[in-house]
């Protein structure tokens, strides 16, 4: 009985103990289940996150692609139709982007004919003023303003797959490429703009360029009939009130040969026309110029004038011997109209290849407030309507500007009522390049046998060519006369000439094509061109055309005398 008793509790014992491992071992697969539940989560979880970093860096590298790729054409090639389409396309590629499309309000650029690029997402509601300052999310799309100098001018759109790439991520990286075409606009909107205002520059200076030549052909073409016509006159008997009448009229038109002078020289200045043409010349020769201009002026004030030489002055220098004439007469004139008593000195110095010229008067000098902008165009230190002398206000600004475009400066000092000194340097080196003269200016007058010259004048004008014709009927030459290129060249093609005088502006043909066919002809005949034309670029046309010599409105009888002596061999 007690080993039954003993066996069943032991029997018991292995029951319960058998059941404690069945529990535990059930408890311990669960926690086992429950474990390997959670690892194939973060499995799957983990496999998610990598195909998200995946979709994240391929979209990426396809922005930064496509950045690196435009951002070079549209610098180089510039913005256009067929760029901007390509580019739409392109983002519609991208393995986040299912559509692309770029929308403009108006026309932008000239090269740019369409409004709309790439495919307009199907439903969108597009309405600007959502997208007109910041990108916004619309559903599936993106739009991102475009602006143009501060200013909106359309939006760039984009529809979305991968909702589960973070859309911030994707927002700041098409943003990217809104500010792509945005730069690339304002660049090119520039660049047109530029390129725009080029040409409109152009053309004003064409156009400048085309009105001096015209204003300076028609002031100077009646103002040679005006000198011509007194020079000649004064070569004619007269008595006292026609010599009186004769002297107002030579001083009228030389005040109007200054006042043109100094309007044209200002307007191709403004107009970048003006040129600075050095030659080598002689200073001494500069000098009995000014006296030969002003000795006589000074006398008729009973006035002093005087030149202080300057000993060690170079015997030829380089320059540009007309624009330095043209300082020294503004400033001498000057000085010696605004004094009544005394004296001008003229002084010059000359040191390391820079000439320094002062002109100093006892005038009634300058007062303080005139000072500041006496260079300036147009004014006067006497601008009142009762002021005693007569003038355009250009002389002065003139002279500075002269200096300027010649490397020097140019200032001044005065007194009121006590005088003034006007100064001005500018470099002049010295030259060893020997003075060539032509050789026919060395032919005596004597030595050309005048009324046996065969000359022709070419001029539409019969006022000029009756100034022509007289002036040279003085040496004895009686010319023929011709009103055109046409006719002149009928003239050459029946008789031979030994000078040919020729205008460059005429109907039907002009001197240019007449001397050109002329020449392509064969002709050898010196020809002179007559010209009002005073620019760089018009006188190198009259030689390039193969015309020989310039002589320019208004001449003078000596003015021919001297080219016809120039051009003229001996007649044995």
């Amino acid at each position: 009985m007690d080993d039954s008793l003993h066996l069943n509790r032991k029997l018991q014992r292995a029951i319960a103990s058998r059941k404690e491992a069945e529990r535990l071992l059930e408890e311990k697969s669960l926690e086992l289940y429950q474990s390997n539940q959670q690892l194939k989560l973060a499995m799957k979880q983990l496999e998610l996150k990598s195909e998200q970093q995946l979709f994240k860096f391929e979209f990426e590298q396809q922005i930064d692609d496509t950045l690196i790729t435009f951002g070079r054409v549209f610098i180089v090639d510039g913005i256009d139709d067929l760029l901007l389409a390509n580019l739409l396309e392109r983002l519609s590629r991208a393995s986040v982007i299912r559509q692309a499309w770029l929308k403009l309000d108006k026309p932008i650029l000239t090269t740019l004919k369409s409004l709309e690029y790439g495919l307009k997402p199907t439903g969108f509601p597009y309405r600007a003023d959502d997208s007109r300052t910041h990108a916004g999310w619309f559903g599936d799309a993106l739009c991102i303003p475009i602006i143009l100098e501060s200013e909106y001018v359309g939006s760039m759109v984009f529809t979305i797959d991968h909702f589960d790439i973070d859309l911030d991520f994707i927002s700041n990286q098409l943003c990217l490429i809104a500010d792509l075409v945005s730069n690339a606009l304002n660049r090119q909107l520039w660049m047109e703009r530029e390129t725009e205002l080029r040409k409109r520059a152009e053309e004003s200076e064409k156009a400048t360029k085309e009105f001096v030549a015209m204003i300076n052909h028609e002031l100077r073409t009646p103002l040679n009939g005006v000198l011509g016509s007194a020079e000649l006159l004064g070569n004619t008997y007269l008595n006292d009130e026609q010599q009186l009448y004769l002297r107002n009229l030579r001083q009228g038109g030389e005040l109007l040969r200054v006042i043109i002078n100094d309007l044209l020289d200002f307007s191709k200045m403004n107009a970048g026309m003006m040129e600075i043409v050095p030659k080598v010349f002689r200073w001494p020769e500069v000098e009995e110029s000014i006296v030969g201009i002003f000795a006589a002026k000074a006398s008729e004030k009973q006035i002093g004038f005087h030149i202080e030489k300057q000993f060690g002055m170079p015997r030829c220098v380089c320059g540009d011997v007309e624009r330095i004439k043209q300082i020294l007469v503004n400033l001498i004139g000057n000085a010696i109209k605004f004094t009544q008593h005394g004296a001008v000195t003229f002084r010059t110095h000359w040191q390391d290849d820079v000439l320094s010229v002062e002109i100093e008067d006892t005038g009634i000098g300058i007062a303080e407030q005139a000072k500041s902008t006496l260079f300036n165009p147009f004014v006067q230190a006497d601008r009142s309507s009762k002021r005693n002398y007569e003038g355009s206000g250009l002389g002065l600004a003139i002279c500075r500007n002269l200096c300027r475009l010649m490397g020097g400066e140019i200032g001044f000092r005065s007194e009121l009522g006590k005088g003034s000194c006007f100064h001005f340097a500018i470099p002049l080196p010295a030259s060893d390049e020997p003075l060539l003269e032509p050789h026919s200016e060395q032919v005596e007058r004597h030595q050309l046998d005048w009324a046996a010259l065969k000359v022709l004048v070419v001029d539409d004008i019969r006022m000029n060519q009756v100034i022509i014709n007289q002036m040279l009927k003085k040496l004895q030459v009686t010319p023929e006369v011709r009103n055109n290129g046409v006719e002149a060249l009928q003239a050459v093609s029946q008789q031979d000439y030994d000078l040919i005088f020729m205008d460059c502006r005429m109907p039907e043909m002009d001197g240019y094509e007449a001397t050109h066919y002329l020449r392509e002809q064969g002709l050898a005949t010196p020809i002179v061109a007559l010209t009002a034309g005073t620019t760089l670029e018009e006188r190198e046309k009259c030689l390039v055309s193969g015309m020989n010599d310039i002589l320019t409105k208004p001449y003078t009888a000596d003015d021919v005398e001297r080219m016809m002596l120039k051009w003229l061999t001996v007649k044995t």
